[in-house]
């Protein structure tokens, strides 16, 4: 016996399986080649990542989700709030809205495309979620 659960027992691998594995592997790539490691900064209760854009999550009481630093861009427009929406469209996971009744988005720069890349990269480690790069791919396309 032995094996995978939920896989084929003799061990064969379908040849479009693999193919799909392969193309997945080789597709478009969430983070742009001048992008390195991201480094999250922790800082009293605060967490941040400053790059093109300078983004930080902090501890914040609200019943909605709440973007402080970019008053000039009504809430349903702002590509962080898409982002936001996007996010917990696809992973249907209620933790996420609850974190951010209990957090607030604050932007000291803000680029609309690289703050949402800033912004999903952020939450994804925050809030310990396991999505792909393909997954984190199509949040990024559906925000926009």
């Amino acid at each position: 016996m032995g094996g995978f659960e939920g896989g084929d027992e003799g061990g064969f691998w379908d040849v479009d399986a693999i193919d799909v594995l392969i193309a997945k592997q080789n597709g478009p790539k969430l983070t742009s080649k001048k992008q390195a490691k991201v480094i999250i900064e922790t800082k009293n209760s605060a967490y941040s990542i400053k790059d093109d854009s300078s983004i930080s999550i902090v501890p914040h009481n609200s019943t909605t989700f709440t973007i402080e630093g970019c008053d000039e861009t009504p809430l349903e427009s702002n590509t962080i709030y898409k982002t936001y929406k996007a996010l917990v469209e696809l992973t249907c996971d209620s933790d996420i809205v609850d974190f951010f009744y209990e957090h607030k988005v604050v932007l000291t720069k803000y680029t609309p495309d690289s703050s949402s890349l800033s912004f999903l990269v952020l939450v994804k480690e925050l809030c310990n979620l396991v999505l792909s790069e393909c997954e984190l791919q199509t949040i990024k396309e559906a925000a926009l």
